[in-house]
């Protein structure tokens, strides 16, 4: 079916879109969706007969907003158990079109309403992302939202989702892109893709910001070791690559682009330049522990250099209790230290 826009309604949405962006997005979870595996995905899922079962378990993980996390929804976790199952007879011998590919993973989750349409919408999408957009059930609720304050024809989004929704969002989304591409540039997919996600599930992400506050998306969230470049402070000298050092090598080159560069900084400044996702650091028991062995002298750490060196020590031993105040760090947010100069380049 087809689907279009005129250009005052493309003109309209992208001005709407673009106004509500910083809002929509601040309690967006940006480490259960992280940008890399998902690109990686699409490049893999090119030849379907090498995923295995552990990719195929990870890659849904992602798709649940699981990422690194263990708290997988029950749902999710039958389907994911269907899909591994399947999978072998799938690419055996695989449908020669999306429709087909959608078709046949909606067959096999049966009567699993909205979850199941997610699950297949989202192997069809990395099975055919040059033919079919990501889209789930919230970002088919923002199409609808969006087309109603428009008074669109196609405003209304049937809950007995098929493959001519998947069709439709696909072509909404393109006939979009372009509009946002003046102010968002090579980041528009990603971030309209962002958008409607967060939009179509408002309600719930609204109160999760309540409790919480906003999400800050990574500055850094993937670490290349090998083609990190860092004018001020030598990397090199991190001779770990745990979280921890992964943390600290981040936070270096963030301090980077400061001008001038700070001489100290609280905890709690470098924990807030240290958001979850940082490094792709996603699971959140991960991520706490490594900002406080960070601060430690585990493996022979000396990243920070403290007023009172008794902290350091309380921090060593924080990370190094089994069962440890993950929030230790919260305690000393306004306690100043400095980076060990070892770690800064030579004038």
């Amino acid at each position: 079916m087809s689907f279009s826009l005129n250009e005052n309604q493309k003109k309209f949405l992208a001005r709407l879109i673009w106004e509500r962006l910083d809002e929509q997005l601040s309690p967006f979870p940006y480490a259960r969706f992280p940008e890399r595996p998902l690109n990686e995905w699409r490049t893999a899922f090119a030849d379907p007969k090498s995923v295995d079962a552990a990719n195929l378990k990870s890659t849904l993980s992602w798709q649940c907003g699981a990422w690194q996390r263990r708290d997988k929804p029950y749902a999710h976790k039958k389907l994911e158990i269907i899909a591994i199952q399947n999978w072998s007879n799938f690419v055996e011998s695989p449908p020669d079109n999306p429709a087909g590919i959608f078709d046949f993973w909606k067959d096999k989750f049966g009567d699993s309403g909205s979850v199941g349409f997610d699950v297949a919408a989202f192997l069809c999408h990395l099975l055919s992302p040059g033919t079919i957009e990501l889209v789930d059930t919230h970002r088919l609720c923002a199409m609808s939202d969006l087309l109603a304050e428009i008074e669109h024809d196609e405003k209304e989004v049937s809950e007995n989702y098929d493959y001519g929704h998947l069709e439709r969002y696909t072509e909404f989304f393109r006939q979009l892109l372009p509009k946002l591409q003046t102010n968002l540039g090579e980041r528009a997919p990603l971030q309209l893709g962002r958008f409607l996600k967060a939009y179509g599930n408002r309600n719930t992400l609204s109160r999760v910001i309540g409790r919480s506050g906003p999400t800050v998306e990574p500055e850094f969230p993937d670490l290349d070791w090998e083609s990190a470049a860092c004018t001020n402070y030598d990397l090199s000298q991190i001779s770990g690559k745990a979280n921890a050092d992964v943390l600290f090598a981040c936070l270096l080159l963030s301090l980077d682009r400061k001008e001038p560069l700070p001489d100290t900084l609280t905890v709690g400044e470098i924990v807030g330049a240290l958001p979850l996702g940082t490094g792709n650091i996603c699971n959140p028991a991960s991520y706490h522990y490594a900002l406080i062995a960070m601060f430690g002298t585990q493996k022979k750490r000396d990243f920070f250099e403290f007023e009172d060196d008794s902290l350091r020590e309380s921090f060593t031993q924080q990370a190094n209790q089994a069962t440890r105040d993950m929030r230790f760090y919260a305690k000393y947010s306004d306690v100043s230290v400095s980076i060990n100069p070892r770690y800064r380049k030579e004038a």
